[in-house]
């Protein structure tokens, strides 16, 4: 669930319009009247009495640590009363079903252990927010088929299913606040109980009990750093600039991405990306907007790196000059290939040897000529961390502008 920066000026102002048609819609039609709770028909509002919903089943499923960061470990939990199930898998009411997307306590070997899961859960204080003991919001996904697209529920959301209706076609309310208890008694046995609200506004008891028997579905990952040991790089003879400008799609002018690739003396670039054999140094600086590359270079400056949050998104405040870029967790291939790198090539395919950084600084110097100093030290993605350092002064002729 990443933040999409791109669509970041559009959403913000259409949330804004969208506010204001809200709040004028509440001020003609939910106000008060003159005769105190009454609605615009003379009629008082009483809200429907909350009841609890007792599930009968329980599918648990382990998908371990999606964010690649170790910050907390994925659970999804569905909860349904007794219904048949068609030949598609789909539920047939009468009934209710409900989903619970749940971030949970990690654990470093990815093996599902009930103990991990137990405790309170609370929402979200944000989509980014993938802290131990948070509940995921609701949304609605999709699914491109020959047929068409179908959209569906995902995350954490409750839908009664009516009667001769199956679970393909439910209405579910998208659940975005309340409180969640996952408890463990001493025989084995655990109660999944909570109150939690949604987009329909209406108050969702629900209870389970019995014994819990979890599924792993954790998805081997490609390690994003393969080093064992610090490195020092001392053999870079060249460099290539890229000018990204609004890498970010914030739409404001206030900074341009450059994209520069530090690179032994056997990588050529084809495209504007590596090839051959050697070492590459894959860095993004963050520069002020009126920059020219062709003309001015890299502005002098310290940029130190910016932090991803556990979504690996950027938080748009940290999106300013002179800030590095940390590397994108698990894309390795062009175009989704981003922020920093170390990669050993070996006949222009990755080799064994690379890893992704995401700590540490640049400080660029110039010189009277032209020249570039860049002075590279960076932290990886391990635990512990690995440094990767390097200081190379290149001149305007091994300096290429793609």
């Amino acid at each position: 669930m990443r933040r999409n920066h791109r669509l970041y000026s559009i959403g913000f102002k259409l949330a804004i319009h969208l506010a204001i048609l809200f709040f004028a819609f509440i001020s003609t039609n939910c106000a008060p009247s003159k005769e105190g709770n009454e609605g615009n028909e003379g009629e008082k509002f009483t809200e429907k009495e909350a009841t609890t919903v007792e599930f009968t089943h329980a599918d648990v499923t382990y998908v371990g640590d999606i964010s690649g960061e170790g910050y907390s470990d994925g659970w999804v939990i569905k909860l349904y009363t007794d219904m048949e199930i068609d030949d598609y898998g789909n539920l047939i009411g009468p009934g209710v079903a409900m989903q619970l997307a749940l971030n949970g306590y990690p654990k470093s070997d990815q093996t599902p252990d009930i103990d991990f899961l137990v405790g309170t859960y609370h929402a979200q204080s944000n989509t980014g927010d993938f802290a131990p003991y948070t509940f995921v919001y609701g949304y609605i996904d999709y699914l491109d088929l020959p047929t068409g697209r179908i959209y569906r529920p995902d995350a954490t959301f409750y839908a009664p299913i009516a009667e001769g209706e199956t679970s393909a076609e439910m209405e579910a309310d998208l659940i975005d606040d309340g409180i969640i208890n996952i408890i463990r008694f001493a025989d084995g046995s655990c109660r999944i109980e909570g109150t939690v609200v949604g987009k329909q506004c209406r108050k969702r008891n629900f209870k389970w009990e019995g014994v819990m028997e979890p599924r792993s579905e954790v998805v081997q990952k490609v390690p994003n750093s393969t080093i064992t040991s610090s490195l020092n790089l001392t053999s870079s003879t060249q460099a290539l600039f890229r000018d990204k400008v609004d890498s970010f799609y914030l739409g404001d002018e206030s900074y341009r991405t450059i994209l520069i690739f530090l690179a032994e003396e056997k990588i050529y670039f084809d495209w504007g990306n590596p090839k051959g054999t050697g070492e590459i140094l894959r860095i993004e600086l963050l520069v002020p907007w009126s920059t020219d590359i062709t003309t001015d270079g890299i502005p002098a400056g310290n940029y130190p790196m910016m932090v991803r949050n556990a979504d690996s998104s950027i938080d748009k405040d940290n999106i300013v000059p002179f800030r590095s870029v940390p590397g994108l967790p698990n894309c390795f291939t062009v175009p989704y290939w981003s922020g920093a790198w170390y990669v050993r090539y070996a006949d222009s395919v990755w080799s064994e040897s690379y890893a992704r950084l995401d700590s540490g600084s640049v400080t660029v110097e110039r010189g009277s000529n032209g020249s570039h100093r860049f002075i590279c030290n960076f932290g990886d993605c391990s635990s512990p961390s690995f440094n990767i350092t390097a200081d190379v002064t290149l001149t305007k002729e091994n300096i290429t502008i793609y």
